[in-house]
């Protein structure tokens, strides 16, 4: 990772040893690259058109700091709620550049996107365009959408990432989409100018993407032969990472062979990266606790837990450990558990570190579906974010009190 890497026998971000970032905010905390963002984002820049646009997923990563970053570079957002709208203008974006995914939602939701004037929104059911229509009625606003599409591909990804299959909640059918698009035809304030489509995340194949751009010109057919004027396809995200040992794809080799296979077409794309721009851009550091050395197995007892990073509790996921710094002692293959009171709580299994009481180690790739999933259980508080930009780190979010703890229980 170009923002994160060694230099004798320590763990750096951008210009600052890791060591001293949790010495000064302690741990457990999450540590952010800026350079590692910007390099991420500018992958997917380079061969874009005039009019296509990189809507980065906020899901991944939602603190308002980082957010700004990319609204720096020219970014858009996908969003799939309303606060995830909010906390966009609240960093800055342009309404214009924001498309609103997800299938639940509400009357209120959508009154403020339509009010704000995002770019789109996209379609996931038949009565949600009907809601859609009356609400733009109601407002007597002119509304875009996209209508977005289930392909039936399967990813190979987790099955609870994969969002592109028939039994999925995501998207709508052959049928369905015959009938929305009727419906619209008649609907003078309803702008269909898109097609979307979203198989998953974490993919390594960009193949796959490619077969669910095929889908994405088939259904164009449908609404062009309806009379609507499409603009743009929404691709989606998606794209991965490599955790272990994956090898995701290259975005400007997708960005390209889809740019080729739509040569002949009027369209702007979207993509809607998340992963790929902010997991390799953050880590989290904790600090070793205790070691237990038992007949079956060692433990690291560490003070980060799967409240705080619960992709491997819940998806079996694999993070990369390394220690902050180097020490001169014997590894040992460890088990790295946390405080919750749960056997899930497990960070990583049979890891080969060499360390002790008090140390600090850092799990790579944790910059998505890190912060953004974490949780009090236990009642432990929620960690704070640290943002480096070369040699300076900034506090973006701070720790939580026992006050913020109990705040929404004890002010009613």
């Amino acid at each position: 990772m170009e923002g994160f890497n060694e230099k004798e026998g320590q763990l750096y971000v951008d210009d600052l040893p890791v060591s001293e970032i949790a010495n000064n905010y302690s741990t457990p905390a999450f540590i952010y690259s800026a350079s590692e963002i910007r390099n991420n984002f500018n992958k997917y820049t380079g061969a874009l058109r005039k009019g296509d646009l990189i809507c980065y997923a906020v899901k991944a990563n939602s603190n308002i700091h980082l957010l700004k970053e990319l609204v720096d570079l020219g970014s858009g957002f996908d969003v799939v709620s309303g606060n995830e709208l909010k906390r966009c203008i609240q960093a800055g974006a342009d309404p214009k550049k924001i498309v609103f995914s997800g299938v639940a939602k509400s009357s209120e939701d959508l009154e403020f996107a339509i009010n704000k004037g995002i770019f789109s929104i996209n379609i996931e059911s038949e009565d949600e365009f009907d809601r859609v229509c009356d609400i733009s009625q109601n407002l007597n606003k002119e509304v875009q959408c996209a209508i977005r599409i289930n392909p039936d591909i399967p990813t190979g990804s987790h099955k609870y990432i994969e969002t592109g299959l028939k039994t999925s909640k995501f998207g709508v059918g052959s049928e369905t989409l015959q009938n929305i698009s009727s419906k619209a035809k008649n609907k003078p304030l309803i702008k269909v100018s898109g097609i979307a489509c979203h198989i998953g995340s974490q993919i390594s194949d960009n193949s796959l993407i490619i077969k669910s751009l095929e889908h994405l010109l088939d259904a164009q057919k449908l609404l062009i032969k309806d009379k609507h004027k499409l603009e743009f396809l929404d691709i989606g995200g998606g794209l991965g990472i490599t955790y272990k040992e994956e090898t995701p794809g290259n975005p400007e080799s997708l960005i390209l062979e889809i740019l080729n296979k739509i040569s002949a077409l009027n369209l702007n794309i979207i993509l809607e990266p998340g992963r790929s721009i902010t997991g390799t851009a953050g880590i989290l550091v904790s600090k070793v606790e205790y070691l237990k050395l038992t007949e079956h197995k060692n433990f690291a007892i560490i003070d980060a837990g799967m409240n705080d990073l619960m992709r491997p509790a819940l998806y079996d996921a694999w993070h990369t450990v390394k220690e902050v710094k180097k020490r001169d002692l014997d590894k040992k293959i460890y088990e790295l558990v946390g405080p919750v009171c749960e056997s899930s709580d497990v960070l990583a299994k049979e890891r080969e570190l060499s360390i002790s009481q008090g140390d600090f180690i850092a799990f790579m790739d944790a910059g998505a579906y890190g912060s953004v999933m974490s949780s009090n259980y236990n009642s432990r508080l929620k960690v704070p974010e640290i943002l480096v930009n070369g040699s300076s780190a900034k506090l973006i979010k701070r720790r939580e009190s026992f006050e913020d703890l109990i705040a929404l229980e004890t002010n009613v």
